[in-house]
């Protein structure tokens, strides 16, 4: 049987992967992975020095950024944040719209937003180009909807699908936990992560700007698709080969800061993140706060709203899917999985992905951290799944020899 190294080399030769950088590590010190295939570009073969647009895997580190925030006593969990949210003052929850007009129909919001809701995706907050009702009124609104380049505060003010902490909507939430950062501590969040962050964990190639830091330009992964599918909504099976696309995912340079998505960077580095959280060393956040992040947060309402609305569901082959049965809530900073899987990986285990098909996860109970990096759309890819399972299912009997 072909080794885990001879099948991604052969995948990746075959034009059924673009470049991935696969790495795993043990808190121990005693297993470490990292490994390179494919890829950066039609040209150069890719190594693991490669850095990727993350997406949402910033998601994690503007939550640890926020937490810090509540160490401080800077804000609380649960405090009302139109305190320093303003915006959130007298917020409406959009229900409909009037019968046969695209006039959007609001109720103004009873429940206050909290950080643990923006953190959990339970603030009511979704995404005006995911959620239907969002985007027929994102298309009603026209102009007045943030558009494309423009500021962040447009494009992410946007109305409540239901009362915060109800149910659960992926979101804008940790943008918003992005901007609660930057007006707590009166810097860019960019500035905020490589002093509270990156700097503790001798980072140097994250950022939200590839024109500051010139080897996150040098060594970015060219965007890449699977067939004609392009960059948006949901990988359909199909057995078209990978495509190199000059089509950006994202805005060069971005203007701001998009706590949520516009994190750039070495997967590598990342791992420092993870490894940190996983280790509880001390050097981002302190133990009852990593506890906290490893405790189901959702109500009944908000659990069964995930686990038919999240990346999450049991698709087949979908990337990040997990197979039928396995439980799962939210934590502060991820999707917690709370049943054991047959790759290895175990109950209690946070993780999230991002959308050119990237996954990390940090497993505390086996001291076991992962990141599959790719720079490939649409989200969802089943050849990325497949390929990612095998890798996760080989770091866990790899690790557990030692």
């Amino acid at each position: 049987m072909a080794t885990l190294e001879e099948q991604f080399q052969q995948a990746c030769d075959a034009r059924d992967l673009p470049g991935v950088v696969l790495l795993a590590s043990d808190i121990k010190g005693n297993f470490t992975y990292e490994k390179a295939f494919g890829l950066k570009n039609p040209i150069d073969k890719i190594g693991v020095d490669a850095t990727f647009i993350m997406a949402s895997c910033t998601k994690l580190m503007t939550s640890i950024s926020a937490l810090q925030c509540v160490e401080r006593g800077q804000i609380g969990l649960d405090d009302d944040l139109s305190t320093v949210l303003s915006e959130f003052k007298d917020i409406q929850i959009l229900t409909g719209f009037k019968e046969g007009t695209v006039d959007p129909i609001h109720k103004k919001a009873v429940n206050k937003i909290t950080l643990r809701q923006l953190l959990t995706h339970s603030s009511g907050l979704g995404y005006d180009t995911m959620n239907p009702l969002l985007i027929k009124w994102r298309e009603s609104r026209g102009k007045e909807a943030g558009q494309k380049g423009d500021p962040i505060l447009k494009r992410i003010t946007i109305p409540l699908l239901f009362e915060p902490g109800t149910s659960w909507e992926y979101g804008y939430g940790i943008d918003w936990a992005g901007v609660l950062v930057m007006r707590l501590n009166k810097m860019s969040l960019e500035a905020y992560m490589q002093k509270y962050l990156w700097d503790p964990l001798s980072i140097r190639n994250i950022t939200f700007h590839q024109e500051l830091k010139l080897e996150v330009r040098k060594n970015l992964v060219k965007m890449s698709t699977r067939g004609k599918q392009g960059m948006r909504g949901l990988a359909t099976p199909t057995e078209e080969k990978v495509e190199w696309t000059d089509e950006l995912l994202y805005e060069d340079p971005w203007v701001d800061e998009f706590g949520g998505a516009g994190g750039i960077g070495s997967g590598v580095e990342y791992m420092k993140i993870l490894h940190s959280i996983c280790a509880d060393d001390g050097k981002l956040l302190m133990s009852e706060t990593i506890d906290e992040m490893f405790t189901p947060q959702l109500g009944d309402d908000a659990r069964r709203a995930l686990a038919v609305g999240s990346v999450f569901l049991d698709e087949n082959g979908m990337f990040s899917s997990h197979e039928p049965g396995t439980e799962r809530d939210y934590g502060l900073g991820g999707a917690l999985i709370l049943s054991d899987k047959r790759t290895g990986l175990r109950a209690g285990t946070l993780s999230w992905s991002g959308l050119p098909n990237l996954l990390w996860t940090i497993d505390r109970e086996s001291g076991i951290c992962l990141m599959y990096a790719s720079n490939l759309v649409p989200f969802g890819d089943q050849k990325s799944h497949e390929m990612q399972q095998l890798f996760e299912r080989e770091m866990y009997a790899r690790s557990s020899k030692l």
